[in-house]
């Protein structure tokens, strides 16, 4: 688990139950258990929810690499979805790819519980005072 424990600040990751497994300097590893209230119509996570892996994936490697009390914001999004999401868990890996004073870059895979990628994303964060 990281430094911060990130449930006592982020009612949006309490909320679906997405919790740090791993935080290391530039790296991520989240959980995210598949509940009925994130699932489709086709009993598969909504898409929105997989953004939602990969902004949070990104955004954890990056408060690894920053002091306390500074951090980023989301300016860019991109997510590509490779199959549906279904089973028990989503894991989403996040990795910084360049850090630079102002922006930010890192990617992320979401991988379901039998380790098969299910989406890939990019996402950009502009660096902010909390």
């Amino acid at each position: 688990m990281g430094s911060d424990n990130t449930m006592d600040y982020n009612p949006y990751w309490k909320l679906i139950g997405l919790k740090e497994v791993k935080l290391e300097k530039g790296k991520s590893v989240l959980e995210l258990p598949v509940i009925h209230e994130i699932t489709q119509s086709r009993n598969t996570v909504h898409g929105g929810v997989i953004a939602s892996l990969v902004d949070a994936a990104v955004g954890a490697a990056l408060r690894s690499r920053v002091e306390k009390g500074k951090g980023g914001v989301t300016v860019d999004l991109k997510v590509n979805y490779l199959q549906p999401a279904a089973g028990e868990k989503l894991f989403a890996k996040g990795h910084i790819v360049k850090k630079g004073k102002t922006i930010v870059v890192g990617e992320a895979v979401i991988e379901n519980d039998v380790g098969e990628k299910v989406a890939i994303g990019l996402a950009t964060y502009m660096m902010k005072k909390r």
